[in-house]
């Protein structure tokens, strides 16, 4: 089964830089794992960042990073079948300040319906939202975010415009300094919500996916795609 970025890309896959091609097209038939380490050399939060926070937060791995600069992160990312035997992509950050550790954790699938990738936010996939995947003219990969609903427990809520995120995220191989490069812009018509930029390494090693570590996979899957 194909990765759900070469799914989600068409052709267009193959403009993406070789380094990038072969990141994104982990499945669940590679047995395989890419974890990395890197510097986000800058982190902004905005005001509004409370908002999803309130909603999910430290408890559900979905814990929005604050201001910084030169703040070292983990990354693990693992293909899987979930429940519902759809191929997922999980992107596991841990962002390591002084006094404590930030977990982010997203979890993504290719939707048949949609056509297109729904990302799922946090331990419970609280949070959805269509991922428009693009090649940039340099070979990265540009993802921007599309509609966007949130669960509050067997309730499915579409957000209005006026609420929903916008969001660019892009990811770069650096030729010169052999490593990846990644850049995060979130806001919404009110204003910024948070932005990070920095770098990475990736190694790839050998798991299967019933080998994934604990309390890495969502405790609750969604089906809604």
């Amino acid at each position: 089964m194909p990765s759900i970025f070469r799914r989600a890309l068409g052709p267009d896959f193959d403009r993406l830089q070789p380094e990038l091609q072969r990141r994104f097209s982990l499945s669940s038939r590679d047995n395989l794992a890419e974890l990395g380490t890197g510097v986000m050399t800058s982190m902004k939060r905005g005001r509004l960042a409370a908002v999803p926070v309130a909603i999910a937060g430290r408890s559900r791995r979905l814990e929005l990073p604050g201001a910084a600069t030169d703040v070292r992160f983990d990354l693990a990312n693992y293909a899987y079948l979930d429940g519902f035997g759809r191929e997922t992509f999980l992107y596991s950050r841990r962002f390591r300040f002084p006094a404590r550790v930030a977990r982010f954790d997203d979890t993504m699938i290719y939707s048949e319906s949609r056509t297109t990738i729904v990302n799922y936010l946090g331990s419970h996939q609280d949070i959805a939202a269509e991922l428009r995947l693009s090649v940039t003219d340099d070979g990265g990969l540009r993802m921007q975010g599309g509609s966007q609903r949130i669960y509050l427990g067997r309730v499915k809520l579409a957000l209005p415009g006026a609420l929903a995120a916008r969001a660019e995220v892009i990811e770069r191989w650096d030729e010169a300094a052999n490593r990846f490069t990644i850049s995060v812009e979130i806001d919404s018509a009110a204003g910024s919500l948070f932005a990070y930029r920095g770098w990475f390494t990736v190694n790839e090693v050998p798991m299967v996916p019933q080998d994934i570590p604990a309390g890495l996979r969502p405790d609750r899957e969604r089906r809604g795609d």
